[in-house]
């Protein structure tokens, strides 16, 4: 029997339910939540795991305070799905409404935040690791050894996420089959792969890579922007005459940008398209991470942060609601538009993303 009352907090405990399940990365990463409510673009100061010593015992301990340290967050991720909803959809049963509308919706969020981590990650890494252009097993050994030369524990907290083509580079060799294996525990969804030396590797489709069929040739450059634009202004291209081609990425101050058009630099410099709008402003030059191959991330869980908070409820809206459990909160706000009579419902969520420790993220690319 159809379920007529869909209310906002049951469809909130829906959307937070499909969030968590298709999220790789958060949960690979230290997480930060509490229930105190924030706005976009707020700091806020979040613990670091605390770190220790092994002292040598001779008669008489060395006493440690626990020392967390601390270090600001800034909210500035608000993530949004809004979607016109009509009378005879909302009368489907909570199943049949979370697979047409939910789901849908919770997964594009979850792809953005999966995609915000292995970004800020690869963005701050501390350590870089190639991939050969002949494929050998060797080259994961080095992510593994880039790890341990930082001194990063080697507990189960240790992973190495791959890109798609990186993937299909080394699962076909015979070593790489004899050294995965698969742990106790449930796997984290269809993306683990097993344990390769000491890390418990995954894939992901959401890892920065170029799809440009042909790279532009721009290696390098800055860029400034203003908020809201959809455009970078490139100066300082180590290439004067250097091309920059449709869909070439490049990370920006964390955030990973597609370009939207072509463009050959003048004297280093141009107006570049990207397809997005860019959520931030740079009135000083900033060099732009250019992502001319594909780029998969070692880490260990304390080296990258996902720190999450609530929204607050609308003044304005009567109909909402937050649904929130181990360390994720979705917000769910129903609205009319009486301009268009179109019932809509959106869902949205608000979190920061810091690098707690650069010798704990290895890029491999």
């Amino acid at each position: 029997m159809p379920n007529t009352i869909l209310t906002p907090q049951v469809i909130a405990n829906e959307a937070l339910l499909v969030l968590e399940s298709n999220l790789t990365m958060a949960n690979l990463v230290h997480r930060d939540y509490s229930k105190e409510f924030v706005k976009v673009g707020d700091t806020i100061t979040v613990r670091k795991p605390a770190k220790f010593v092994a002292k040598n015992f001779i008669g008489e301990v060395e006493e440690q305070d626990i020392s967390e340290g601390s270090v600001p967050v800034k909210m500035d991720r608000y993530r949004d799905v809004t979607v016109n909803v009509t009378s005879k959809e909302m009368t489907l049963d909570i199943k049949d409404f979370s697979k047409q509308v939910i789901t849908p919706a919770l997964s594009a969020i979850a792809q953005a935040v999966d995609i915000d981590l292995l970004t800020v990650g690869i963005e701050q890494a501390g350590s870089k690791v190639a991939v050969s252009n002949t494929p050998t097993i060797v080259d994961i050994a080095n992510v593994a050894k880039a790890l341990d030369k930082k001194k990063a524990p080697r507990d189960n907290n240790r992973n190495l996420v791959l890109a798609v083509d990186t993937l299909y580079k080394y699962n076909t060799l015979d070593n790489f089959a004899k050294v995965c294996y698969k742990g106790d525990s449930e796997a984290l969804k269809e993306s683990e792969i097993g344990k390769v030396y000491t890390m418990n590797t995954f894939m992901s489709q959401n890892t920065p890579e170029n799809t440009s069929a042909t790279p532009g040739t721009a290696t390098a450059y800055k860029v400034t922007c203003t908020k809201g634009a959809t455009q970078f202004t490139v100066s300082n291209g180590t290439a004067a005459t250097g091309t920059i081609k449709v869909g070439d990425k490049l990370i920006v101050n964390g955030y990973l940008f597609e370009v939207a058009e072509d463009l050959t630099l003048s004297s280093g410099a141009g107006t570049l398209k990207v397809t997005e709008k860019i959520p931030f402003a740079l009135t000083s030059a900033t060099d732009a991470v250019i992502i001319n191959k594909a780029h998969s991330l070692g880490f260990h869980r304390n080296g990258l942060a996902l720190v999450t908070r609530q929204l607050e409820l609308p003044q304005g809206a009567a109909k909402a609601a937050i649904a929130s459990a181990d360390g994720l909160a979705v917000r769910v706000v129903f609205d009319y538009d009486s301009n268009t009579k179109t019932d809509k419902i959106s869902f949205d969520i608000i979190y920061g993303i810091k690098e707690l420790d650069k010798d704990l993220l290895v890029d491999f690319a």
